[in-house]
C-alpha cells in the first residue's frame, strides 16, 4: 500500500523533473516508509521483550526498643555508641543488600528511631509480622538485636515459622543486679463498704543480703501499715498478705512500696499504685424455682462470679414474698401454680427473667401478659438450637461469645406457635435441626420502669459445661449471663448528659471517651459542643473537645502518664449548662522493670534453630562479615516477558515525525507542498 501510494504521488509530478532522480526517489521512499508504518500500526501489533530482573537479598534489622535495654550499668553505651555501630552496620549492608529497619516492643514499627521507651516486649509477634510482610521475598537474613527478655506472647523459639536465617545481637546484662523488685500486688478490683479485703504482696530482693527494707502501705497519702524485713540471703523472697478495711465509697488509691537500698540498679520497681472501687452494697438477685434443677446451679455460679452480685435461691413453695431487697428476680419453670407471693412479684417494678421449661404451665404464663404468647395445645417439647439474632440493640456480646453460643448443644423448649404481642428485642431465635425459625429463644421487653426477659427453653447448664470443655473456662457463658443480669438489674439512667470511659487504663493505652446528650424529649442530639477537663492528682490539667458521630460524641484523649485522674465534662443545651464528672486510673506497666536480667540463651537458641549465629555488640564487624560470607544470601534473577503495543514506543513517533519533516523540507525547497 505504501509503495503504490508513493509511486502514484511521484510518478508524474512535473515540478520534480528538473531535479535529481535520486532525490525524487528518496522523497518517494520517505513517503513509502511513512505510509507503511502507519498502515502497519493500524493492525495493533505488539512487541515482546525478554529481560532479566535482579532482586537483591533483603536484610531485615529488628531492634528491641523496650525500656529493659537501659536498665543495666551499660545504659549510656546503648544510647550512644551502640546506636552509632548499628547505623554503620546498616550503611555497610546497603552497599550490597536491600536493608529494611524495624523497631519493636509490644508491636513492630517500620523505621530506625530508637528511644527504648516501650513497656512490653513481644518477640514472637516480630517473627509473625515479618514472616507475613516478606512472604515470597528474597530475604537473606534477619538481624534481631535484643536482650532476649519477652513478657508478652509465646516463646519465640517454638512459635516462629521463619524460613530465613536469624542472626542475633545480644544486648543487656546477664548478671543479676542489686535490686528490690515488687513483682506483684494481687487485689480485688471491687470491694464493699465496711468489708475487710486482702492485698497479697509478692516481692524479691537480689544481692541485698545483710540489708533491711521497709514495706509501707498508704491510702491517699495516709500511712496504714509498715513492716521491716531483714534480708539474710542473696536471693530473698517476700510474700505477705495484709487485710485492709474499706471505709470510703468510690475508687480508692493505695500505694504499696518497699524502701530503697543503696546501690540498686533501678528504683522504678520498688512501688506500685493500686486502685480499688468501694461500692455501697451488692445488688441482690433472687432465683425462684419450681423444683431443683442444674440450670439453677449454673446460673448462680455465673452470676456470683461478678462480686457486685449476691444470689439467693429459693423454691416457690418456700418463698415468703419479700422482694424489697432484690433488684432482679429469676423465675425458673414458673408459673406452675399462681401463688399470692408470685402475684406480688408481678405487681412490683422489679425486673424479671423467666426461664420456661417442661414444668411451666403455659396457659398460666400466657395469662401474665408478658408480651409473649405460646400456643402449645399438644404439650410437646422440642430440642432447640440457638441462633443469635442480628442488630440486637440492648447490649453487645463479643464475637467469640456469639460464635460459641451459635455452636452450643440443644435446649429443651415448648413446641408450638410463638407470638410477640408487643415489640420485643430478640437476642436469640430458635433453630430446629437445620431450620432457622422466627420463634424467639430469648427476648427482652421494656415497659416503662420494668424490664422483662424470657428464655423459652431449659437445659443451658449444658452450655456452661460445653464452654469449659471447649475453651477450658466459662468466660463465654458467664459473659452472656452477666450481660443479661446487668441489663435487667441496672436502673435506667435518666440523666440527659452521660460520659462513659473505663475505670482503669494502662499507660500504653489510648484513653477513649464516649458521650450522649438528650434533649427534653429524651432524643439524642449532638449539636452543642462538649468540652472536658481531665485533671491529674498532681494538678496537671488536660483540655479536650469531643468529636461528633452520627448522633453522639467520641473523644480519644491519647496516652496519659500513669496516675489517678478526675474529669469534668460540660455542655450547654437550651441555655442550661449540664455537667458530668468521674474518675479513672492509668496504671503503670512494670513488666520491663521487673525482669532486667538479659536472656542470651534464648537468643543463642533462636540463632541456632534458624541457621544464624549470636554476636555481642562489640562483634558487629564479625556479624557483617558472616552475612557477606554466607553463600546462600545471593541475588535472584527472574526472567520476565513484557508485551507492549508497538504504537506506545516513543521512537516510532519520532521516526514518523522525522520522515514527514524530511519529505516536507525537500518538497517545499523544490516548489511542491
Amino acid at each position: 500500500m505504501g509503495g503504490i501510494y508513493a509511486f502514484v504521488l511521484y510518478r508524474k509530478e512535473e515540478k520534480f523533473k528538473s531535479i535529481s532522480v535520486w532525490l525524487v526517489r528518496a522523497m518517494a521512499f520517505f513517503r513509502f516508509i511513512l505510509v507503511f508504518i502507519l498502515a502497519f500500526l493500524l493492525l495493533s501489533p505488539f512487541i515482546k521483550t525478554l529481560f532479566n530482573k535482579v532482586e537483591k537479598p533483603v536484610i531485615i534489622i529488628a531492634q528491641d526498643n523496650s525500656s529493659s535495654i537501659l536498665l543495666n550499668k551499660d545504659s549510656s553505651f546503648y544510647k550512644t555508641t551502640y546506636l552509632q555501630q548499628l547505623k554503620t552496620l546498616k550503611n555497610n549492608l546497603e552497599e550490597k543488600f536491600e536493608v529494611k529497619n524495624y523497631t519493636f516492643g509490644e508491636a513492630i514499627s517500620e523505621g530506625d528511631e530508637v528511644d527504648y521507651s516501650k513497656k512490653i516486649t513481644n518477640i514472637s509477634n516480630v517473627f509473625e509480622e515479618l514472616n507475613n510482610k516478606f512472604y515470597n521475598r528474597n530475604v537473606g537474613a534477619l538481624i534481631l538485636a535484643s536482650d532476649g527478655i519477652f513478657n508478652q506472647g509465646a516463646n519465640p523459639v517454638f512459635n516462629a515459622e521463619i524460613e530465613f536465617p536469624i542472626y542475633t545481637i545480644a544486648l543487656g546484662d546477664t548478671s543479676v543486679p542489686r535490686d528490690i523488685i515488687l513483682n506483684e500486688v494481687i487485689h480485688n478490683r471491687i470491694t464493699f463498704l465496711g468489708n475487710q479485703f486482702p492485698i497479697e504482696i509478692e516481692a524479691a530482693a537480689n544481692r541485698c543480703e545483710n540489708k533491711t527494707t521497709q514495706l509501707t502501705v498508704t491510702h491517699n497519702g495516709k500511712q496504714l501499715l509498715t513492716k521491716t524485713y531483714e534480708i539474710k540471703t542473696e536471693r530473698f523472697n517476700i510474700n505477705e498478705t495484709i487485710l485492709l478495711k474499706a471505709e470510703e465509697v468510690g475508687v480508692q488509691h493505695y500505694r504499696v512500696a518497699l524502701s530503697k537500698i543503696e546501690g540498686e540498679m533501678s528504683y522504678e520497681n520498688n512501688a506500685q499504685d493500686i486502685y480499688i472501687e468501694v461500692l455501697d452494697g451488692r445488688q441482690n438477685i433472687l432465683i425462684l424455682a419450681n423444683a431443683p434443677h442444674p440450670d439453677i446451679k449454673a446460673l448462680k455460679l455465673s452470676i456470683e462470679n461478678n462480686e457486685n452480685y449476691k444470689v439467693t435461691t429459693q423454691l416457690i413453695n418456700e418463698f415468703d414474698g419479700k422482694i424489697e431487697p432484690y433488684s432482679l428476680v429469676i423465675v425458673h419453670q414458673l408459673p406452675a401454680n399462681i401463688t399470692p407471693a408470685f402475684n406480688k412479684i408481678m405487681e412490683s417494678k422489679i425486673s424479671i427473667l423467666y426461664i420456661l421449661g417442661s414444668q411451666t404451665a403455659i396457659a398460666k404464663f400466657n395469662a401474665l401478659n408478658t408480651g409473649l404468647n405460646i400456643n402449645n395445645s399438644k404439650n410437646k417439647l422440642d430440642e432447640i438450637l440457638p441462633q443469635i439474632a442480628e442488630n440486637f440493640p440492648l447490649f453487645t456480646l463479643s464475637e467469640n461469645t456469639i460464635k460459641n453460643i451459635n455452636s452450643m448443644p440443644p435446649l429443651l423448649g415448648q413446641f408450638g406457635t410463638y407470638q410477640l404481642k408487643t415489640n420485643g428485642y430478640v437476642l436469640m431465635n430458635q433453630k430446629i435441626g437445620s431450620v432457622e425459625t422466627d420463634n424467639p429463644l430469648m427476648v427482652f421487653f421494656q415497659d416503662n420502669d420494668k424490664k422483662t426477659a424470657i428464655i423459652t427453653a431449659e437445659g443451658f447448664w449444658k452450655w456452661r459445661m460445653q464452654d469449659f470443655l471447649k475453651n477450658k473456662n466459662h468466660n463465654n457463658f458467664d459473659e452472656f449471663i452477666n450481660k443479661t443480669v446487668q441489663f435487667l438489674s441496672v436502673k435506667e439512667d435518666k440523666s440527659r448528659f452521660r460520659i462513659v470511659t473505663k475505670n482503669i487504663h494502662f499507660e500504653n493505652e489510648e484513653i477513649q471517651f464516649s458521650a450522649e446528650l438528650y434533649n427534653q424529649s429524651y432524643e439524642l442530639v449532638n449539636d452543642p459542643e462538649i468540652t472536658i477537663d481531665i485533671t491529674e492528682e498532681n494538678g496537671d490539667k488536660y483540655n479536650f473537645i469531643f468529636s461528633r458521630t452520627s448522633n453522639s460524641y467520641i473523644l480519644n484523649a491519647g496516652i496519659l502518664p500513669s496516675g489517678f485522674y478526675n474529669y469534668k465534662a460540660k455542655v450547654k443545651l437550651s441555655d442550661k449548662e449540664l455537667f458530668a464528672t468521674g474518675k479513672f486510673q492509668v496504671k503503670r506497666l512494670l513488666l520491663e522493670a521487673n525482669n532486667t536480667v538479659a536472656n542470651h540463651q534464648l537468643l543463642q537458641n533462636i540463632a541456632q534453630k534458624f541457621g544464624g549465629k549470636m554476636f555481642a555488640p562489640q562483634q558487629i564487624d564479625n556479624l557483617l562479615k558472616a552475612i557477606n560470607d554466607n553463600s546462600n544470601i545471593t541475588s535472584i534473577i527472574y526472567e520476565e516477558n513484557d508485551l507492549k503495543e508497538l504504537i506506545s514506543l516513543k521512537w516510532i513517533f519520532f521516526t514518523l515525525i522525522s520522515l514527514l519533516s524530511l519529505e516536507w523540507f525537500f518538497r517545499k525547497r523544490n516548489g511542491a507542498y
